[in-house]
């Protein structure tokens, strides 16, 4: 099932006490076809929940208010006890599917909903993160100017519990090598897949590792064609409870996943590899400068070289 995303007068009133986006504020709503005529493709959202009653709501009408003509909305849902069910049932009339039950935890959440999923383009957001407004349309007229185009993504806001920003991340615009051997430069709050590169790398492979998306990200861009939109879609919540910043899990290193795709080259040591490190950062600065951030480079710098707070 598809839908039209409601309008704010169609949804549930938002809590007393909750102002603005996306509680009394909407995105744009869109025209029934795209500007050449054509159908809005279908796009499909996963989100994984497990007890976050607390913030799933922002999550929830933060994609049902993109004002999108063809939205495919799928809950998976752990068998949450913390009045997560109760929210989730509010909105069901625009979900697509949904489901609660005990399962081993996020990403067989992730597997589970993509498996499920029909639409053209895909994504995921998770149920403490939520997106910016007037990024679902963005999003598929980036995908619509060139059929080569798998990959969209944009730059992501920190928030804290009340959903006020901390810090961001700036992208610029990505690569493979540069990703594979220097930093991620795409976080999932801010991405959409094509459904035929999703196909094409075999979706997410690792099942026990919360470094999951770096390893997904690099076999993405290794396939695909990607476009930066330069400017803020997403925003990543940082609290206690999330799975990212509550220090509960442990990380793999990054050089784990960078050897099993350097081919014959994972036998070097790392320092063989600095030249090509030392190089990406240059680059990244260099699109820093263009794309016309230079207080995101300065604080860069101050951070890495000085060592001063941002």
């Amino acid at each position: 099932m598809t839908v039209r995303c409601p309008s704010l007068s169609q949804l549930p009133p938002a809590p007393l006490g909750k102002n603005g986006w996306p509680w009394t504020v909407q995105s744009n709503q869109l025209t029934d076809t795209a500007a050449d005529g054509s159908e809005w493709p279908r796009l499909t959202i996963v989100t994984p929940s497990y007890n976050q009653a607390e913030f799933v709501e922002e999550t929830i009408r933060s994609i049902l208010l993109q004002g999108y003509p063809n939205l495919e909305y799928i809950i998976i849902d752990g068998g949450s006890t913390d009045g997560s069910l109760d929210i989730i049932h509010r909105y069901e009339p625009w979900i697509a599917y949904w489901i609660s039950e005990p399962d081993d935890g996020h990403i067989y959440a992730l597997r589970k909903g993509f498996a499920r999923a029909t639409g053209e383009f895909l994504g995921w957001q998770n149920s403490d993160d939520y997106y910016a407004p007037n990024v679902f349309g963005e999003v598929a007229q980036s995908f619509k100017k060139s059929y080569r185009i798998d990959l969209v993504y944009g730059n992501v806001r920190i928030v804290d519990h009340a959903g006020q920003q901390v810090d961001e991340m700036r992208f610029v615009p990505a690569s493979y090598w540069t990703t594979l051997l220097e930093t991620i430069n795409i976080h999932n709050q801010a991405a959409f897949f094509r459904r035929s590169l999703w196909d094409r790398m075999g979706g997410i492979t690792i099942v026990d590792d919360p470094s999951f998306d770096y390893e997904l990200f690099i076999r993405a861009l290794r396939e695909a064609n990607s476009r930066f939109i330069h400017r803020t879609l997403g925003n990543y919540r940082q609290h206690p409870g999330s799975i990212t910043f509550s220090g509960e899990t442990d990380h793999t290193d990054p050089w784990v996943f960078r050897r099993q795709h350097l081919g014959r080259l994972r036998h070097l040591p790392r320092w063989a590899l600095r030249p090509v490190t030392w190089f990406s950062c240059a680059r990244r600065a260099l699109w820093y400068a263009i794309l016309g951030d230079w207080d995101y480079l300065l604080r860069g710098l101050r951070r890495r070289v000085l060592g001063y707070p941002g």
